[in-house]
């Protein structure tokens, strides 16, 4: 395959950076996972909007224009001569002495997750420890995953597939790859940022899909015992689109099974594709 470096494509074997880069040494960086349909990144414009965001809030300098962004990841799709993909961009601050960060763009053939999953739904485990309300930190898609991975790690250890992740006041933020929905009496309900989450992309589209299907929405807080006794449960995140989540901590979620709502929304979500 071939990836993109500083405004190079160059074959991935090939590809370096800086052993002094400040995203190798200090996860001082920030990434985008975006999905390719047919040759065209869904919400391309929203995740350069994001990073570029985050740039500003970590303070990069010489900011890369954005237009410069999006052909490369484009130009990534056509070089490699790949239509459904997962592309992803990266940008750390580059070295100490670096003059503009560092840009990597790579991406792999990807057609989504099995079918059977989304028959049957996601299991999950909750876990303490690893998000705190008001954190700026968790507002930024950064490099640095560890606790993501970790709290993912110890779900996959347990038999489960996700890991949802409550803040210090027993709150639900979001799981360590996903964000979180809940559907009570046919409302939607999501936690609110200021809980400890990263804005997804994803989640916000689904906000504006239910909104527009006249669907009420309500960003809250969600205890752990409120999602446990949910009719419905999801999980969102550019990958998985919109994933049925049908057991937390060994009790299922309503009936065990995809809820009605859930898949209407998925629904409504391929539509927007």
């Amino acid at each position: 395959m071939e990836v993109y470096v500083n405004g190079e494509f160059m074959d991935e074997c090939k590809a370096s950076v800086s052993a002094l880069d400040r995203g190798l040494l200090l996860g001082e960086g920030l990434f985008e996972t975006m999905r390719a349909y047919s040759g065209v990144i869904f919400m391309l414009d929203r995740h350069l909007e994001r990073i570029v965001a985050g740039m500003k809030t970590l303070g990069f300098k010489n900011i890369p224009a954005r237009d410069v962004l999006s052909r490369a990841c484009r130009s990534i799709l056509a070089t490699n001569g790949i239509d459904d993909a997962r592309v992803r961009l990266t940008i750390t601050r580059g070295t100490v002495t670096a003059k503009e960060p560092t840009v990597v763009v790579t991406a792999d053939r990807y057609h989504g997750y099995e079918p059977e999953l989304y028959a049957g739904g996601m299991s999950a485990i909750t876990l303490r420890g690893y998000r705190i309300s008001g954190s700026p930190v968790h507002q930024l898609k950064s490099t640095s995953y560890l606790p993501s991975l970790i709290a993912g790690e110890q779900a996959l250890a347990e038999g489960c597939h996700e890991a949802i992740l409550v803040n210090e006041k027993g709150d639900v933020a979001e799981g360590s790859f996903t964000n979180v929905f809940m559907i009570e009496a046919g409302t939607l309900f999501t936690p609110p940022i200021e809980d400890g989450l990263l804005p997804g992309i994803t989640r916000g589209c689904v906000l504006e899909i239910a909104a527009s299907a006249g669907i009420e929405v309500l960003q809250e807080r969600v205890s752990v015992s409120r999602l446990r006794s949910a009719q419905e449960v999801f999980l969102t995140n550019s990958l998985l689109e919109i994933m049925p989540l049908t057991r937390v901590d060994q009790t299922d979620i309503g009936d065990g099974k995809p809820g009605k709502l859930t898949l209407e929304l998925r629904e409504g979500y391929r539509g927007a594709i």
